[in-house]
């Protein structure tokens, strides 16, 4: 028999093939997908396939579990931490896409350009916020953008026509699954003089 038990559930041929869940549970109750094996629940949740036998003396044999079976999954295990979500990159590009030069430490806009936002998984809505510099608070922070990305895409982006005068910084706020996710800012300006240049 191999140790790492690796038979999957099986559909059980009626209900009452089905064991019932432990009476006592130190942990939590599990409920048994297609595909699942002891071993493969084990290395889900952090343990061995022996503390999965000995919280559940209802498993005679380690190779038959059932889909839909509830088992217990004793504590002392790590269960693994969701993937984080958060924002990759954050760039301000021209309209023809490419970089904006930096000048003292600010990226110095022309009239019209692209917000582009980058996340480690696909986002619903991206919120793009400028915060005027010197007020230190995000309740001055002023809306200049939302995107709607594909369900499919970690991009969004915006086209902002970014007015005379000009001076804060840029950040995009996003969530996914009750989980947000706020970039770096980018301090950018654009000073009157920049419309005579374009």
């Amino acid at each position: 028999m191999s140790t790492r038990h690796t038979a999957t559930a099986m559909h059980a041929a009626n209900a009452a093939q089905i064991p019932p869940p432990p009476q006592k549970c130190d942990g939590q109750l599990y409920t048994v997908k297609a595909g699942d094996s002891l071993f493969l629940i084990g290395r889900r949740f952090g343990v061995t396939v022996q503390q999965l036998q000995a919280a559940n003396p209802q498993i005679t044999n380690p190779n038959i579990i059932f889909i839909g079976q509830v088992i217990c999954v004793p504590t002392g295990g790590t269960v693994p931490p969701p993937p984080e979500f958060r924002v990759l990159s954050l760039r301000i590009l021209t309209e023809n896409g490419q970089p904006i030069p930096r000048t003292n430490n600010a990226l110095q806009l022309p009239a019209r350009v692209i917000v582009r936002a980058t996340f480690t998984d696909p986002v619903q809505r991206a919120f793009f916020f400028l915060e005027p510099t010197g007020t230190g608070s995000c309740e001055n922070a002023r809306l200049i953008g939302i995107d709607c990305p594909s369900a499919t895409t970690g991009v969004a982006e915006i086209i902002w026509n970014v007015p005379p005068g000009t001076l804060g910084r840029v950040f995009v706020v996003a969530c996914r699954n009750s989980i947000c996710a706020k970039s770096e800012e980018i301090l950018v300006v654009r000073n009157d003089s920049s419309m005579n240049n374009m």
